[in-house]
């Protein structure tokens, strides 16, 4: 129910309640926008601004409208507390129909077909996602590479090739590893491709490109448990647009 291209224009505060109304629909279309500020733990300047941006007049429409959309979306008798994705999912893939994404993808085609290598870096749940998104890109014919060790060094002096990509995943774009490894390939001539759930990080703010899927975030403990289905679909939708392109 919020546009791509409007979620992209979010401030961090703005994206944590995005994030709290995405897990918790059920509860905030029967909350009132100061109940809403003191769960979510924002202003509810925060919240109106939010609503302004995402094109409603105020909270009350906002409510509405969430209220209708969980209406459509057949979700009025399920139980609040049960773990069901498919709603946010179906969001997902209905943004990334849109103008707006498509022209991201469109970018990073070009920079992966400008480049002569293309690295992939994860920690975690994302190492095993760049390894997958580098074997697959590799089947689309471009070569490339995971960086499996996080303590790769990037020897001063001996500078990646010009326009290598790297792809960088993780899920809050907050992790120490990652930025320190983006910090180290800054002063390369190189293209940073940050595929994270959070577009306003401080990965989003030093990568040349921002692909954002924004998904309820899930934590065990420690543990991460936000769904990866759109880092997937998003890495071999890349790689069956190269390889359509090379066979033509």
């Amino acid at each position: 129910m919020f546009p791509y291209d409007k979620l992209q224009t979010l401030n961090e505060l703005e994206t944590v309640t995005y994030n709290y109304i995405n897990r918790h629909q059920d509860e905030v279309g029967k909350m009132t926008i100061r109940e809403l500020a003191s769960k979510a733990h924002v202003s509810t300047t925060t919240i109106l601004r939010f609503a302004n941006k995402m094109g409603y007049d105020g909270y009350s429409e906002l409510r509405f409208a969430l209220k209708q959309y969980q209406r459509n979306s057949l979700r009025e008798n399920q139980p609040a507390e049960s773990y069901d994705i498919t709603v946010p999912l179906a969001d997902f893939f209905n943004k990334v129909n849109s103008t707006d994404f498509n022209k991201l993808i469109d970018q990073a085609i070009k920079l992966i077909n400008d480049a002569p290598l293309v690295l992939f870096y994860g920690i975690g749940s994302g190492s095993s996602l760049s390894e997958y998104g580098a074997r697959y890109l590799s089947n689309a014919g471009k070569l490339a590479l995971p960086i499996g060790d996080v303590f790769q060094p990037f020897p001063s002096g001996n500078p990646l090739p010009k326009n290598t990509v790297i792809f960088i995943m993780s899920v809050s774009g907050e992790t120490k590893q990652v930025i320190e490894l983006v910090t180290k390939v800054q002063p390369d001539p190189v293209k940073i491709i940050a595929v994270t759930n959070h577009g306003n990080s401080r990965l989003a703010q030093m990568s040349d490109l921002v692909i954002s899927y924004y998904m309820p975030e899930l934590k065990h403990g420690d543990l991460n448990l936000t769904t990866q289905v759109p880092v997937v679909y998003l890495m071999e939708l890349i790689a069956h647009r190269i390889e359509e392109q090379r066979a033509q």
